[in-house]
């Protein structure tokens, strides 16, 4: 067995004290509490002994300033450690003071020996023992009552704390202090950026003790030492234990995340003022509510009122949630943060909970105070470990200084998180846009690059420039070869080799007043008559004016729309961006189950300067995704003149199965339209011009069949 092993060790009940001190202090172990006066030391004795008393050991104190007992148990009794009852039973006060400057050391040591042999006590505390240092008459006779008194206390094997109020260098130098085996220091003094209350074990024999500096504070409940290193361990989970995925419940950052946030993961969302990271925390945990996760929120910014507040803004019933329970707000205004402290109470308090999501906003207020790197390094891992062992998902917001090309505000937090999500802003067409990017997750496959971000009605919206399942890497949906679905357009049919392809895009190109609109209106309405869910975005005319011009053609657009055959979507490509434009649309198709799709016109939509975009690879991508989704797609595009070799700017033709061009002709000296079809895929065609008749009832090709009635 080792020593440690054989030595009995008296628990102090002070948290983390304990474990700093190896295990307790050793029994029967002589123990200098040194410090200045208000420094801690008599209420540590003072804890230490009525924890022990409460469970059966006998405390006896030695109180030498010859203060009155009653004064001292009225200080008491503002500590919840304090019990009454063990007063004279299990604790016994005693006055040493009076004695001592009366008549002198002998006459104290041996009142002090003749109560340890009746009360028989466990622990003994002196306080204060710096007295007998000013009544000694010699250093020789201080030396001599020390020796003494440390044999009488070893042969009953009672434990004791000798308290005083000595200086660093006294300890340093008095000899005294070369017979006791335990030595604690208790100061007030910066550390780490703050002003603490500070706690050093200088030494005790016999134990493997830690040697550095701890905070700690005192409060009703007494002394509580701040160790991190010691309390919040991370524990690793079991081998071969299958890695739990979590859900943020945000949609589009969960498109973004892939299979989810491992349990026990840490993220930091990194931005700049005004960036959505207050949003984002929120938004997590309120989601995750209403999936019955419990989540907390530290907040070191803004206040429970405001933050409920700012929920309700959205329409989200936090209150209710907080009601229920499943969402805590914790908040710790800036100037009162205390890092160990409140370090240890967001530990206990997500245990307390049982958090699932743990947000802290923000982490570079948190530990503004630090100035060592080394140590908000440190407070950082502690933090990710209280996450770690909860088995939780912890969102951590850090501040980054405007237009700086960082990751975080201290430099350190990036190194010990999981996870890091970056939010930015920047100034396009006159406008500041928000953006999201997955930076990295660990074990997890992400989708990367940059995301349009916007904060609306509902919160935090998410629009991915690409889709996360395994379309988005496979080759172009094919056309259906076997079926083929009418345009609408008398006689266009006919030059198409029967219809449009099932699964196709075609696009239509024209100057305007060409009757680019009037077709793109008859194949939507041609789908309605087959009872094919449509889809017509419209980026040029509102909805109002597209009717009355169907009206005025005899089209029954404005009556497809009433019956919920038809849906006409207005987008202004000047507030739109393309991802917002692509999940928009991909989330309409899918929910009505859309079969035939209309952009009129693509020329318009939304990129540019800015933009980070280009027509073509936008096109494609929308045209990829529909077709993917079952849907047959028609576009129009304002060309630039009406010349047969004139194709689409942009480069659009590659993307297109059929290309139809729409240019004006003259006849008779009247300006007329005519079509010229430039490709199809898989039919032939004829790529002969046609003229176009455009009056009631729609467009249609002239010589190639009837004319349709008008439908009134």
């Amino acid at each position: 067995m080792t020593k440690r092993s054989q030595t009995k060790l008296v628990a102090t009940g002070v948290r983390s004290l304990d474990d700093l001190l190896g295990g307790g202090l050793p029994g029967g172990s002589i123990t200098v509490l040194a410090g200045p006066p208000g420094s801690g030391k008599t209420i540590l004795s003072q804890q230490i002994g009525f924890f022990n008393a409460a469970r059966g050991a006998r405390v006896l104190y030695f109180n030498t300033l010859s203060e009155p007992t009653a004064k001292t148990l009225r200080y008491l009794k503002e500590f919840s450690y304090f019990d009454p009852a063990t007063l004279d039973v299990t604790v016994r006060f005693v006055d040493l003071g009076g004695i001592a400057r009366a008549k002198g050391l002998s006459p104290a040591l041996s009142l002090l020996v003749e109560q340890v042999r009746s009360f028989r006590p466990a622990i003994v505390v002196i306080d204060s023992f710096k007295v007998f240092d000013d009544l000694a008459r010699s250093p020789e006779e201080l030396r001599t009552f020390g020796y003494a008194l440390s044999v009488h206390l070893m042969a009953w094997e009672t434990t004791a704390l000798l308290l005083g109020e000595y200086s660093a260098a006294e300890v340093e130098t008095n000899a005294l202090f070369s017979i006791v085996d335990g030595m604690i220091t208790l100061t007030q003094r910066d550390l780490w950026g703050e002003r603490q209350r500070c706690l050093h074990i200088v030494k005790m024999r016999g134990a493997a003790h830690r040697t550095d500096e701890h905070a700690f504070a005192i409060s009703s409940a007494g002394i509580e030492v701040f160790s991190p290193e010691t309390a919040i361990r991370r524990r690793p989970y079991a081998a071969g234990q299958p890695i739990e995925r979590c859900a943020t419940y945000i949609p589009g950052l969960d498109a973004l995340l892939g299979s989810g946030v491992p349990a026990g993961s840490t993220i930091l969302v990194g931005g700049a003022a005004g960036t959505g990271k207050t949003a984002l925390l929120v938004e997590f945990l309120y989601r995750g509510a209403l999936a019955g996760k419990k989540g907390i929120l530290f907040s070191f910014e803004e206040a429970p009122e405001r933050l409920r507040a700012f929920a309700r803004e959205f329409g989200w019933d936090l209150d209710a949630q907080i009601a229920a329970g499943r969402v805590q707000i914790v908040f710790v205004p800036q100037p009162e943060i205390s890092v160990e402290r409140d370090l240890f109470m967001i530990h206990d308090r997500v245990q307390a909970m049982g958090a699932q999501r743990i947000a802290i906003d923000s982490v570079s207020v948190f530990l503004h105070k630090l100035r060592d790197p080394e140590i908000s390094r440190e407070r950082m891992f502690q933090l990710g470990s209280v996450v770690h062992n909860a088995r939780a998902v912890g969102l951590f917001a850090t501040d980054i200084p405007y237009g700086a090309n960082q990751i975080s505000r201290l430099g350190v937090e990036e190194t010990v998180v999981d996870g890091i999500v970056l939010l930015t802003s920047v100034e396009e067409q006159l406008q500041r846009q928000r953006y999201v990017e997955v930076y990295k997750l660990r074990n997890t496959a992400h989708l990367g690059g940059r995301h349009a971000l916007r904060i609306g009605p509902r919160g935090v919206e998410i629009f991915p420039r690409y889709a996360g399942d395994a379309r988005a890497h496979e080759p172009p949906t094919a056309v259906v070869l076997a079926r083929r679905l009418p345009t609408g357009v008398p006689g266009l049919d006919a030059l198409l080799g029967g219809g449009l392809l099932e699964r196709s895009a075609t696009l239509v190109s024209g100057g305007a007043g060409a009757g680019k609109t009037t077709i793109a209106m008859q194949f939507a309405l041609a789908g309605v008559a087959r009872k094919e869910p449509g889809l017509y975005v419209t980026l040029e005319e509102g909805p109002a004016q597209l009717a009355a011009n169907a009206r005025a053609l005899g089209l029954p657009l404005a009556r497809a729309v009433e019956r919920g055959a038809l849906e006409v979507l207005y987008l202004a490509g000047d507030r739109i961006r393309p991802p917002e434009l692509f999940a928009l649309l991909t989330e309409r198709i899918r929910r009505r189950k859309v079969r035939r799709v209309v952009i009129d016109a693509v020329s318009d939509l939304p990129v540019g300067p800015g933009m980070h975009e280009t027509l073509r690879p936008l096109v494609a991508r929308l045209v990829q995704q529909f077709k993917s989704l079952g849907a047959t797609v028609l576009l129009t595009l304002e060309a630039r003149g009406g010349a047969p070799d004139e194709l689409p700017a942009g480069g659009l033709s590659p993307v297109a199965d059929n290309l139809l061009v729409l240019r004006y002709a003259t006849r008779d000296g009247a300006l007329e339209s005519a079509l010229t079809i430039v490709k199809t895929r898989g039919s032939s065609s004829s790529r002969a011009t046609h003229p176009i008749r455009i009056g009631r009832g729609g467009a249609s090709v002239e010589g190639a069949g009837p004319r349709p009635r008008a439908k009134h």
